[in-house]
């Protein structure tokens, strides 16, 4: 039995221990290069799937490789870090200085116009700035085109509204608890704890495991109530199907999805639950991700790769959690961005109040007391999971970040040190 290859069991009503205990046989065969899924790309942001090979194995009936067309044009990574280079012989992948992609951290807030050299028009909003002492981040993209300067604020106003009408109720099965059979927020925290393992085999971007997410809760939200337990894994692996599709250049296809799943649906199955889904949820799946409001929030901050990576990680641990499934993606980047400051703060004279500086909660739209019991609550789950033991259940975010093209950021010290503590107790 293959890593990610699970039975109807894995959700159902027996045991729900049996998923993780053959994501860690395939972890173990994946090691020894027993049954290669994929092929990963070289670094974090590398945009759609470079020949992915399939998953069907080639001793099988139905064998066959996934042949994907050669990328026609280099395209500009969307992670926080930059991109190795590419492997070319056998060559070692250099190091390469940990800065923010241009593009990571995306556009810009204020427009300023020179029409000749002695006349210059300024936005109201840089007056504002100047009289706040708000720094304008975006003063020096307004000659790039792809940073669409004279557009931002209406873009990102647009996403706010987005994350408002496409919203998650708080303890949103409670209301279907009308049954034995009833979908529990443990069995939730166990399938996104398989899709991030899913997610990794496949090597898909970032944002298709957080709108792979987002589609199951607000789909469950709606329908849990008709879902039995043997079914959960379908909706889970339907909705990262449906993410993919939306999300890469290269998505894997359906059968691949039928052989993870160990054959438990078929491929009809997965295509009616994709239609179900997509009519509970209008088709309207461009629903804001925390990362989109992380790079922004970055931008202002004026962070390195370390610290960005480090609320990646943090906002990654919140998709597991049912009680943070309704917090706004713009909330979790903030809170998410303010613990990584202040855990990777090495002026230690420097407080909470002064890393959230008005330029930072200027553009995150979030005052540091708005955020107060949320940075609590992300602190908690930043010193449990980090002092819990390797081997213990809904580990796999903790152990993706192990990984050194993560810069290992899940084994830093600062995430059960004093200063990690001292915000999970609200000592700030």
């Amino acid at each position: 039995m293959t890593s990610l290859r699970t039975t109807r069991a894995a959700l159902g009503e027996t045991n729900e221990n049996i998923m993780q205990q053959q994501s860690r046989q395939l972890r173990n065969k994946a090691a020894a290069g027993k049954e290669p899924i994929t092929t990963r790309r070289t670094a974090l942001g590398e945009i759609g799937n470079n020949k992915t090979q399939g998953l069907l194995g080639q001793g099988k009936s139905n064998a066959g490789q996934m042949i994907k067309p050669p990328r026609l044009t280099k395209q500009i990574a969307t992670s926080a870090l930059n991109r190795p280079k590419r492997k070319l012989s056998g060559e070692k992948v250099q190091n390469v200085p940990e800065k923010l992609d241009q593009m990571d951290v995306d556009c810009s807030k204020v427009e300023e116009k020179v029409q000749d050299d002695a006349i210059m028009e300024v936005d109201e909003t840089v007056l504002a700035h100047s009289a706040q002492n708000i720094e304008n981040i975006d003063l020096e993209d307004q000659q790039d085109p792809q940073l669409v300067s004279e557009y931002v604020n209406d873009i990102y106003g647009y996403m706010r509204q987005l994350e408002n009408d496409q919203f998650i109720r708080k303890n949103y099965l409670d209301k279907h608890k009308v049954s034995a059979g009833v979908i529990l927020p443990k069995m939730r925290s166990v399938l996104v704890d398989w899709l991030v393992e899913v997610h990794q085999q496949f090597s898909l971007l970032q944002e298709t495991l957080f709108l792979a997410v987002a589609i199951l809760d607000r789909y469950m939200q709606e329908r849990a109530d008709k879902i039995p337990r043997k079914k959960l894994q379908l909706v889970g692996v339907t909705a990262m199907f449906i993410a993919a599709k939306y999300e890469e250049m290269y998505a894997p296809e359906i059968g691949d999805f039928v052989y993870i799943t160990d054959n438990a649906y078929s491929q009809s199955q997965i295509r009616e639950m994709e239609m179900d889904m997509c009519q509970v949820l209008k088709f309207d799946l461009g629903r804001p991700l925390p990362l989109h409001f992380l790079r922004r929030n970055s931008k202002a901050g004026q962070v390195d790769a370390t610290i960005h990576t480090l609320a990646k990680y943090a906002m990654e641990l919140t998709l597991i959690e049912y009680n943070w499934a309704h917090i706004p993606p713009s909330k979790i980047a903030a809170t998410a961005l303010c613990i990584s400051l202040v855990l990777l703060e090495r002026d230690e004279t420097k407080t909470i109040q002064d890393l959230w500086t008005p330029t930072v909660a200027f553009y995150a739209h979030y005052s540091l007391e708005s955020i107060r019991d949320h940075v609590i609550d992300l602190a908690s789950i930043l010193v449990k999971t980090s002092s819990a033991n390797a081997s213990g259940k809904l580990m796999a975010i903790r152990k993706k970040y192990q990984n050194k093209k993560f810069a290992k950021i899940s084994e830093l010290s600062e995430l059960t040190g004093e200063a990690a503590v001292r915000l999970a107790e609200g000592n700030f």
